[in-house]
Protein backbone atom coordinates (compact mmCIF):
# COMPACT_ATOMS: atom_id res chain seq x y z
CA UNK A 1 0.00 0.00 0.00
CA UNK A 2 0.54 3.40 0.68
CA UNK A 3 3.30 4.87 2.80
CA UNK A 4 2.89 7.54 5.52
CA UNK A 5 4.90 9.74 3.77
CA UNK A 6 3.20 9.26 0.40
CA UNK A 7 -0.33 9.81 2.46
CA UNK A 8 0.95 13.42 4.03
CA UNK A 9 2.05 14.33 1.00
CA UNK A 10 -1.00 13.81 -0.90
CA UNK A 11 -2.65 15.54 2.32
CA UNK A 12 -0.67 18.38 1.72
CA UNK A 13 -1.55 18.46 -1.95
CA UNK A 14 -5.23 18.57 -1.20
CA UNK A 15 -5.07 21.12 0.82
CA UNK A 16 -4.62 23.51 -1.81
CA UNK A 17 -7.84 22.23 -3.45
CA UNK A 18 -9.40 23.04 0.16
CA UNK A 19 -10.03 19.22 0.75
CA UNK A 20 -10.17 18.62 4.52
CA UNK A 21 -7.84 15.91 5.08
CA UNK A 22 -5.43 14.18 8.07
CA UNK A 23 -3.60 11.11 9.12
CA UNK A 24 -3.85 8.64 11.97
CA UNK A 25 -2.91 5.70 14.13
CA UNK A 26 -5.68 3.91 15.33
CA UNK A 27 -4.08 1.71 16.95
CA UNK A 28 -1.95 4.24 19.31
CA UNK A 29 -5.05 6.74 19.08
CA UNK A 30 -3.32 9.38 17.98
CA UNK A 31 -3.51 12.27 15.02
CA UNK A 32 -0.55 12.02 13.27
CA UNK A 33 -0.74 14.89 10.40
CA UNK A 34 -3.46 17.00 9.33
CA UNK A 35 -3.58 19.62 6.54
CA UNK A 36 -4.63 23.56 7.05
CA UNK A 37 -8.40 22.51 5.44
CA UNK A 38 -8.97 19.99 8.02
CA UNK A 39 -7.40 22.01 10.80
CA UNK A 40 -10.03 24.85 10.54
CA UNK A 41 -12.58 22.34 9.79
CA UNK A 42 -12.60 21.19 13.52
CA UNK A 43 -12.01 24.31 14.81
CA UNK A 44 -9.19 23.18 16.75
CA UNK A 45 -5.70 25.13 17.07
CA UNK A 46 -2.66 22.53 15.44
CA UNK A 47 -1.13 22.30 18.95
CA UNK A 48 -4.49 21.17 20.42
CA UNK A 49 -4.92 18.58 17.71
CA UNK A 50 -1.45 17.06 18.30
CA UNK A 51 -1.99 16.65 22.56
CA UNK A 52 -5.85 14.80 21.93
CA UNK A 53 -6.24 11.36 21.30
CA UNK A 54 -7.50 10.57 18.36
CA UNK A 55 -11.11 8.83 19.69
CA UNK A 56 -11.97 12.44 21.56
CA UNK A 57 -12.29 14.38 17.99
CA UNK A 58 -12.82 11.27 15.73
CA UNK A 59 -15.56 8.76 15.83
CA UNK A 60 -15.58 6.03 13.16
CA UNK A 61 -18.26 3.94 13.17
CA UNK A 62 -17.26 0.37 12.88
CA UNK A 63 -19.25 -2.73 14.01
CA UNK A 64 -18.05 -4.10 17.49
CA UNK A 65 -17.56 -7.44 15.52
CA UNK A 66 -16.07 -5.65 12.47
CA UNK A 67 -12.65 -5.97 11.67
CA UNK A 68 -10.27 -3.48 10.10
CA UNK A 69 -9.20 -4.28 6.43
CA UNK A 70 -7.17 -2.06 4.78
CA UNK A 71 -8.81 -0.17 2.19
CA UNK A 72 -12.13 0.09 3.34
CA UNK A 73 -14.10 2.84 4.03
CA UNK A 74 -16.19 3.57 7.12
CA UNK A 75 -18.19 6.37 7.92
CA UNK A 76 -16.88 8.88 10.73
CA UNK A 77 -18.29 12.27 12.67
CA UNK A 78 -15.84 14.87 13.75
CA UNK A 79 -16.63 17.11 16.40
CA UNK A 80 -15.47 20.66 15.58
CA UNK A 81 -15.43 22.39 18.75
CA UNK A 82 -15.38 25.96 17.43
CA UNK A 83 -18.58 25.68 15.99
CA UNK A 84 -19.89 22.93 18.22
CA UNK A 85 -21.61 20.81 15.32
CA UNK A 86 -20.34 17.06 13.68
CA UNK A 87 -18.67 17.04 10.60
CA UNK A 88 -19.65 13.81 8.68
CA UNK A 89 -16.95 12.48 6.62
CA UNK A 90 -15.03 9.37 5.91
CA UNK A 91 -12.31 7.07 7.24
CA UNK A 92 -10.28 4.53 5.27
CA UNK A 93 -8.01 2.55 6.87
CA UNK A 94 -4.62 1.54 5.27
CA UNK A 95 -2.43 -1.69 6.13
CA UNK A 96 -0.30 -0.67 9.02
CA UNK A 97 -3.04 0.75 11.27
CA UNK A 98 -3.13 4.13 9.54
CA UNK A 99 -6.48 5.66 9.23
CA UNK A 100 -6.80 8.11 6.49
CA UNK A 101 -9.45 10.87 7.69
CA UNK A 102 -11.75 12.55 4.96
CA UNK A 103 -14.16 15.28 5.41
CA UNK A 104 -16.43 16.96 2.52
CA UNK A 105 -15.89 20.63 1.04
CA UNK A 106 -18.96 22.91 1.46
CA UNK A 107 -20.34 23.28 -1.15
CA UNK A 108 -21.95 26.46 -2.96
CA UNK A 109 -25.69 24.97 -2.71
CA UNK A 110 -24.70 24.66 1.64
CA UNK A 111 -23.95 28.18 1.21
CA UNK A 112 -27.03 28.85 -1.00
CA UNK A 113 -28.63 26.98 1.36
CA UNK A 114 -27.97 28.75 4.48
CA UNK A 115 -28.70 32.00 2.77
CA UNK A 116 -31.84 30.74 1.81
CA UNK A 117 -32.83 29.90 5.65
CA UNK A 118 -31.67 33.28 6.55
CA UNK A 119 -34.00 34.82 4.33
CA UNK A 120 -36.42 32.46 5.19
CA UNK A 121 -36.57 33.05 8.53
CA UNK A 122 -36.37 37.02 7.88
CA UNK A 123 -39.72 37.03 5.90
CA UNK A 124 -41.02 34.85 9.15
CA UNK A 125 -40.20 37.22 11.60
CA UNK A 126 -41.67 39.71 9.50
CA UNK A 127 -45.25 37.91 8.83
CA UNK A 128 -45.31 37.23 12.83
CA UNK A 129 -44.87 41.14 13.49
CA UNK A 130 -47.52 41.87 11.16
CA UNK A 131 -49.84 39.75 12.51
CA UNK A 132 -49.23 40.79 15.82
CA UNK A 133 -49.56 44.33 14.53
CA UNK A 134 -52.47 44.05 12.72
CA UNK A 135 -54.51 41.56 15.28
CA UNK A 136 -52.93 41.38 18.84
CA UNK A 137 -51.50 44.90 19.62
CA UNK A 138 -55.30 46.38 18.43
CA UNK A 139 -56.65 43.98 21.30
CA UNK A 140 -54.45 44.80 23.51
CA UNK A 141 -54.22 48.49 23.19
CA UNK A 142 -58.23 48.14 23.58
CA UNK A 143 -57.86 46.29 26.97
CA UNK A 144 -55.31 48.60 28.24
CA UNK A 145 -58.06 51.28 27.69
CA UNK A 146 -60.35 49.34 29.47
CA UNK A 147 -58.40 48.39 31.93
CA UNK A 148 -57.36 51.96 32.49
CA UNK A 149 -61.41 53.38 32.18
CA UNK A 150 -61.91 50.49 34.84
CA UNK A 151 -59.00 51.86 37.04
CA UNK A 152 -60.23 55.49 36.87
CA UNK A 153 -63.77 54.16 38.02
CA UNK A 154 -62.20 52.20 40.87
CA UNK A 155 -59.84 55.39 42.26
CA UNK A 156 -61.99 56.96 44.56
CA UNK A 157 -63.34 53.76 45.87
CA UNK A 158 -60.48 51.11 45.72
CA UNK A 159 -56.86 52.84 45.61
CA UNK A 160 -54.86 49.62 45.72
CA UNK A 161 -57.14 47.73 43.53
CA UNK A 162 -56.68 50.93 41.30
CA UNK A 163 -53.12 50.90 41.87
CA UNK A 164 -52.95 47.04 40.23
CA UNK A 165 -54.87 47.87 37.66
CA UNK A 166 -52.22 50.55 36.58
CA UNK A 167 -49.24 48.60 36.83
CA UNK A 168 -51.51 45.86 34.39
CA UNK A 169 -51.75 48.58 32.26
CA UNK A 170 -48.34 50.26 32.34
CA UNK A 171 -47.04 46.31 31.85
CA UNK A 172 -48.97 45.70 28.29
CA UNK A 173 -48.30 49.42 27.10
CA UNK A 174 -44.61 48.83 27.71
CA UNK A 175 -44.69 45.20 26.48
CA UNK A 176 -46.20 46.16 23.18
CA UNK A 177 -44.33 49.75 22.78
CA UNK A 178 -41.00 47.90 22.00
CA UNK A 179 -42.69 45.91 19.36
CA UNK A 180 -44.19 48.07 17.45
CA UNK A 181 -41.26 50.46 17.26
CA UNK A 182 -38.97 47.97 16.09
CA UNK A 183 -41.33 46.73 13.79
CA UNK A 184 -41.64 49.73 12.68
CA UNK A 185 -37.86 50.63 12.16
CA UNK A 186 -37.19 47.33 10.78
CA UNK A 187 -40.35 46.67 8.45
Amino acid sequence: MFTYDAIQSACEALDSFGLPRAIGRFDADRLIFANESFVRATGLERDELKCLALSEIVKIRLNPREEIAPGKMVPMTISSRGEREILGGHAVFGDRKLVYLMLPVPSESVVEYEAAVSVGREQERRRIGTYVHENVAQEVVSMVFAIESIRLDLEKNDSAAAAKLKQIGERLTKLFDGFWWDSLNKG
